[in-house]
């Protein structure tokens, strides 16, 4: 095996650079292409500030082929909903990712990614953006042109992709593309998957005009494909040999998979994570095979079902529900009971309120209405509990340690706004239900046997 390399930061090149005025330096010896590989290990803005170095150093970052990531997200959320002063905001940005590509010198560009609330206004710009990574043999490609900022109340164009590029570029190496708030019809990806042939990645998220998607191909190397709420979806279908990863969350397609040989892990959302969960005797020939799945149970009360098949690969679940009630905890049972395998359980909720008044314990509650006590989780190691903390929540990982025969680790996260993307001003507000979930955290701390591990975040 090779040795591990470690890139020196710039801090330690500058250190080295001034030391050659002494005849001791090693680094700036190098001829320019093996100081460009080490570029290549750090970051954008660090390799951008090797430039004050020496004057050798001054345009040696324009070789740059590592990853260039324009992530202008910590700027969206101090300037949430001040249209204005987005507005202006988006100006800088583009001048800034401008002013990079067009100094960039080298021959090849392994990653773009670009974060930013833009549309289909800024079109010429973006598009000049794809045409660089494009002619640069590009890699990955990630866009996330979000618009969660925006204080504008009529409906935005989102960003069109320039499919037309496609005709006059291969995209022979890319491997990754993500694509978040932009415009892709089902007939471009079609296209996209049958002209790029080491595409394994494929992610869009907010597409309004995708509606119907058929992935399938004699040679496709995909093997993780997600689309997530886009709202227009209607069919889906998805015979793709080497899959190992699909994540879905929007309106309900009925059984999208045809021939997924090698899927293991699956996450559905919204309605469909409903949908999945009532008629999982459905997708049973699919789900036996599974070893990771996410369900978000998106409603005031989560569906009780009792008939669930058996989970016998499954390692990891992640459940989702609105809020914290013995009728949603209980709903997360018969899947515990279905996965005789599991080693590690995530449960997330959104609020604390109860709907119903606590008349019985879960424990009694769940051999009424199910018929018999719940089995031992032989195998299960890690439990990790995600959002508001109230005396329901306690009760149900009371529940749990007493039927947990080797838990290894307790994993409390009291987040309340784990999936909603804030400012800081607004996360304030949820300082004092935050506080009161930490009291009913460091309660459960006290239950836990000899041995167990307790983490709280």
């Amino acid at each position: 095996m090779g040795k591990e390399v470690h890139f020196p930061s710039k801090f330690a090149l500058q250190k080295r650079c001034k030391r050659n005025n002494k005849g001791e330096d090693y680094i700036c010896r190098l001829p320019d292409e093996i100081l460009v590989i080490i570029l290549s290990g750090l970051s954008m803005r660090e390799v951008a500030r090797t430039s004050i170095l020496s004057r050798r150093w001054r345009y040696l970052w324009t070789f740059f082929t590592g990853i260039f990531d324009f992530d202008g997200s910590d700027t969206l959320i101090r300037f949430k909903w001040n249209e204005k002063s987005l507005k202006f905001e988006r100006i800088r940005f583009i001048r800034w990712v401008n002013q990079v590509l067009r100094s960039h010198q080298g021959p090849s560009v392994d990653e773009l990614k670009v974060c930013f609330d833009l549309d289909n206004h800024y079109k010429p710009a973006i598009d000049g953006w794809i045409e660089f990574a494009m002619r640069k043999e590009i890699r990955k490609l990630e866009l996330d042109l979000n618009d969660d900022f925006s204080a504008l109340p009529v409906q935005r164009e989102f960003y069109a992709f320039p499919s037309h590029l496609l005709k006059n570029f291969t995209l022979g190496l890319l491997t990754t593309l993500r694509l978040s708030y932009v415009s892709v019809t089902g007939e471009f990806l079609e296209y996209l998957l049958s002209h790029v042939p080491l595409l394994e990645v494929l992610s869009v998220k907010f597409s309004p005009v995708l509606a119907c998607f058929s992935v399938s191909g004699p040679s496709l190397k995909l093997k993780y494909l997600e689309i997530i709420n886009c709202k227009n979806m209607e069919n889906l279908e998805i015979s793709a040999e080497n899959l190992v990863s699909f994540k879905y969350d929007g309106p309900n397609l009925g059984i999208p998979f045809k021939h997924v040989p090698h899927l293991v892990e699956v996450s559905f959302g919204m309605k469909f994570g409903l949908y999945a969960v009532k008629f999982l005797r459905r997708f049973s020939s699919y789900f036996m095979q599974l070893e990771r799945l996410s369900l978000f149970l998106v409603t005031k009360e989560a569906p009780f079902v009792l008939d669930i098949p058996e989970l016998g690969n499954l390692k990891y679940l992640e459940l989702k529900v609105s809020r914290y009630n013995r009728q949603s905890l209980l709903a997360c049972i018969p899947l515990l009971d279905a996965s005789p395998l599991l080693h590690e359980f995530i449960l997330k909720v959104g609020s604390r309120r109860s709907t119903s008044p606590a008349q019985e314990s879960l424990a009694t509650m769940f051999k009424r209405v199910l018929g018999y006590t719940t089995r031992k989780y032989q195998y299960l190691k890690v439990v990790e509990l995600v959002g508001s903390i109230g005396s329901a929540a306690v009760e149900f990982i009371t529940f749990m340690l007493e039927n947990v025969a080797s838990l290894e680790k307790l994993i409390v996260n009291p987040c309340i706004a784990w999936n909603a993307r804030i400012s800081p001003e607004c996360e304030l507000q949820y300082i004092p239900e935050e506080l009161l979930a930490r009291e009913h955290a460091m309660k459960l701390a006290a239950e836990l046997p000899l041995g167990v591990e307790f983490v709280i975040l």
